[in-house]
């Protein structure tokens, strides 16, 4: 990309000094990572201001310098464009460096406050099934070369430098579709990660009560993941569920924009045969079973997200879609079963909301076996939804242990308290305790266990560190599961 027409590219934007003419072919606002001709964009952001690090990105070899503020001093040998919005001008010129990806690909955009990761790795699965090349970028893995790995990104929904970055490599990969997880932040104007992208459809899992810290209201939140609907073309539709909260305002949106919109209970009325345990699932559908390889009610509603959502792409009939759920392989940090042999289930789930926490303790209630549960919430996020998450757990568990997930810079005590005063206020006794190492903890939960009962280790899943004082340690939960044991038990 030619770097000299920017300023005709990008409204509302002008050059104070004009880069040389020449090939840019990378964008970057870490100085740290800029390389010879390429384009530094200073952002301010939360913590750190872009606009600090100038002089290490020219230093670095960047040959054209954006901001959406004026510099305090001149520099030579380097462009400068002065832009509204830097985070904007980020994500439009990252779309146009890699010459507009989006465009040559079919984009299915997933968002929801839980079973975002869920119903993209299910829609990437049975499209891979049936023989579609297809991306995925989702929390927990990525597939842009035709080879599926985990996600090195901490972010769902990649900055947008790196993610139009990953739809050139699917371009380059012959991907037809790409399936992408799209998070609140990245659908909000404020960061508008994904520029202008067009989806081919879209899925709306559910939206409760999620991340008010950064969208300040609820209201502001939920408009953010209704904005999915606007991206979509003009013969795209919307999939969502009646388990929705907010369903109604989800479909008041696609009539509002003229889009279709199509409802998993509307049109594949199901059942599940054997909904009182923690197998493996079993679908009945028009008179036939189909087996799957999931365990959990909420799930299999995410599973079925997807089979409609493929069924409206492709036709492929709705038996053919669900024979390939016994296929789909289980996902990293989702439900998934610690085998051992000291007679306990042990469990491992990202659940971190109130709902995800209901969907997972009310399933597991039905086995009439004693619950023993360890997490914590994160820090410096949403405070609103410690007490909510306190009370449920605290109205199906028989024991709670309360630790650490990523306190952050705020005090563990505070945020184990707070969730403390749900847990009282379930009006159920239970035994609590309190421990902010999070591996000590772990080894509390052994220790204080039985055979026979469920152990759910929730909050952290597939996430590879754990972040305290502005540090990320690594982390890896299973692993210190299995140490555990080895420890208490062999």
């Amino acid at each position: 990309m030619k770097s000299f027409d920017l300023d005709e590219y990008l409204s509302d934007s002008y050059y104070l000094q004009y880069p040389i003419d020449i090939e840019v072919t990378s964008i970057f606002f870490n100085s740290t990572l800029v390389k010879k001709n390429s384009i530094f964009v200073a952002i301010k952001g939360f913590k750190v201001d872009g606009n600090n690090y100038i002089e290490d990105a020219i230093k670095n070899g960047a040959s054209l310098i954006v901001s959406d503020m004026l510099p305090t001093k001149n520099y030579d040998n380097v462009g400068f464009l002065i832009v509204k919005n830097a985070r904007i001008a980020l994500a439009k010129l990252s779309q146009k460096i890699y010459n507009f990806p989006d465009k040559k690909l079919k984009i299915i955009g997933i968002t929801g406050t839980d079973g975002k990761t869920s119903t993209s790795f299910y829609t990437y699965s049975l499209l891979k099934e049936l023989n579609y090349n297809v991306g995925l970028i989702c929390t927990t893995n990525i597939d842009t070369k035709n080879t599926i790995e985990p996600s090195p990104f901490r972010q769902s929904t990649p900055d947008a430098n790196i993610l139009f970055q990953l739809l050139d490599q699917c371009v380059k990969s012959n991907k037809e579709y790409v399936v992408l997880e799209a998070t609140s932040h990245a659908l909000s104007l404020f960061f508008s990660r994904l520029a202008d992208i067009e989806l081919e459809a879209s899925i709306i899992t559910t939206i409760t009560h999620e991340h008010i810290d950064f969208h300040k209201t609820e209201e502001e939140y939920i408009n953010a993941k209704l904005s999915i609907i606007d991206r979509l073309k003009e013969k795209g539709f919307l999939i969502t569920t009646k388990n929705n909260k907010q369903f109604d305002k989800c479909i008041n949106k696609a009539k509002e924009t003229n889009k279709k919109y199509y409802v998993v209970e509307d049109l594949i009325k199901y059942e599940i045969l054997n909904n009182n345990t923690l197998d493996k699932k079993i679908i009945k559908f028009e008179d036939e079973t189909y087996p799957t390889n999931i365990n959990l009610e909420v799930f299999i509603s995410n599973a079925l997200l997807a089979v409609l959502c493929i069924n409206r792409l492709t036709s492929i009939s709705f038996d053919k879609i669900l024979n390939k759920l016994i296929k789909v392989n289980q996902i990293n940090g989702r439900f998934n079963f610690i085998q051992n042999n000291i007679d306990r289930t042990i469990i491992v789930d990202f659940a971190h909301t109130s709902d995800a926490f209901y969907n997972l303790f009310s399933q597991i209630k039905k086995t009439n076996k004693r619950i023993i549960a360890l997490f914590g919430c994160g820090g410096e996020r949403d405070l609103e939804k410690r007490y909510e998450m306190g009370k449920i757990a605290g109205l199906f568990c028989d024991i709670i242990v309360l630790s650490e997930e990523d306190p952050r810079f705020e005090d563990n005590n505070k945020i184990m308290a707070d969730i403390e005063k749900g847990i009282i206020n379930s009006n159920k006794e239970i035994e609590l305790y309190k421990i902010n190492n999070r591996y000590k903890a772990i080894e509390k939960v052994f220790e204080i266990s039985k055979k026979n009962d469920i152990l759910l280790f929730l909050g952290k899943g597939h996430e590879t560190s754990i972040e305290r004082e502005g540090i990320k340690y690594p982390y890896n939960e299973i692993q210190l599961i299995n140490e555990v044991i080895k420890k208490l038990y062999e």
